[in-house]
């Protein structure tokens, strides 16, 4: 697999999402015909519009300018900043602050700030790879430089992106070749201190009232009434599918447009077509660690997009991980399937650069 592939793959999902969001809303609109609903379709279009015109942007773009002390350090800024306004701006219906209202638009700074993490990331690797074998400067100090924003998700309070980014930080720092034992040790030393953390009570104050009766809920072995009815739509689908524009189990799947998209997949293409996704997905992230593998000689490049391809690969397990009822129901969404104009936009943006990367080395 190769550039062409990779390419070739982000269609394939972005064209599933594309159908799989536009049969929704005909089958909504016909079953449960409300004047006023959201235009799903009209609204995914116009974000996939938006993300695809800044990945030209970073496509076009010199990487090589991101990775600049002025560009790193403003971004740092400037992630601490959103991640600490939106703290301050009305808070969901459950008690979040995770968005940005605009007016026209929102975006949720943590979708983005993940991006701007590898590229800390990487800058830091290309600064520091002739010690990402020692114990501090090639794993404990770029830990704590990232915690802050951590930090910050956490008390949005977004815990599933605050575990994903912890996941993804230490995963691309031992792509860029820091020892197996300070990851293995951290994990241990972070899962010691949850199940503490929830014995004592202390993870509380961490967590909304929903988010730990969905945990307690997941730990004492039931499962989720969403994750219920995206099976039920799911099984409903069988091996070929009820076909585009058919079958009604989906509508009853709450949120199925973001975080249970696969619902409307596997409803309406059936396990072959859970099979397409799952295996464009494989394509993707093994086409993105091929690209990185012939990078090996930037550090910076490498783990950049080794800690993209993580990236992506943890989302998916997650999403996947949550409607198979393995993983307790979080608000992780389908990279390029499903919908959310900041999570597509900064995936896409990640792409862009990745892309300039791939153009830049050609010409060299």
């Amino acid at each position: 697999m190769n550039e062409k592939s990779l390419v070739f793959f982000v269609i394939v999902l972005l064209c599933v999402g594309f159908i799989s969001l536009s049969s929704f809303e005909i089958v909504r609109d016909y079953v449960k015909p409300v004047r006023d609903t959201a235009h799903v379709v009209l609204n995914h279009l116009m974000k996939l519009a938006v993300a695809i015109a800044f990945f030209v942007v970073f496509l076009y773009t010199d990487h090589r300018l991101l990775f600049s002390k002025q560009i790193i350090i403003g971004g740092y800024v400037l992630s601490l900043v959103l991640l600490t306004v939106v703290l301050f701006l009305p808070s969901s219906e459950r008690g979040a602050h995770r968005w940005i209202d605009l007016g026209s638009f929102s975006f949720q700074p943590s979708e983005l700030v993940k991006i701007y993490i590898l590229l800390f990331l990487a800058w830091y690797v290309e600064k520091n790879s002739l010690f990402m074998k020692k114990f501090f400067r090639g794993f404990l100090k770029p830990i704590l430089l990232v915690s802050p924003l951590l930090f910050l998700v956490l008390i949005e309070p977004d815990f599933s992106t605050f575990v994903l980014l912890v996941f993804m930080v230490i995963l691309t720092l031992y792509a860029a070749e820091t020892r197996g034992i300070y990851v293995l040790s951290f994990f241990l030393v972070i899962i010691s201190l949850f199940i503490s953390m929830y014995k004592t009570g202390v993870l509380e104050h961490f967590m909304k009232n929903y988010q730990m009766e969905r945990l307690i809920s997941y730990l004492r072995g039931n499962v989720s009434e969403q994750v219920v009815e995206a099976v039920n739509a799911i099984r409903n689908g069988g091996t070929l599918g009820k076909g585009l524009v058919l079958g009604e189990e989906k509508l009853f799947v709450p949120v199925v447009t973001s975080d249970f998209v696969l619902a409307i997949v596997g409803e309406e293409l059936g396990f072959i077509g859970l099979g397409v996704v799952l295996f464009s997905f494989y394509g993707l992230v093994h086409s993105l660690v091929k690209v990185a593998t012939k990078m090996h000689t930037v550090p910076s490049v490498r783990t950049f997009i080794s800690g993209f391809a993580i990236l992506i690969m943890l989302q998916v397990m997650t999403n996947v991980g949550v409607i198979s009822g393995i993983l307790p129901v979080t608000g992780v969404t389908l990279p390029l399937v499903s919908y959310g104009g900041s999570s597509l936009l900064s995936i896409m943006i990640g792409f862009g650069i990745v892309g300039n990367m791939i153009l830049e080395s050609e010409r060299e």
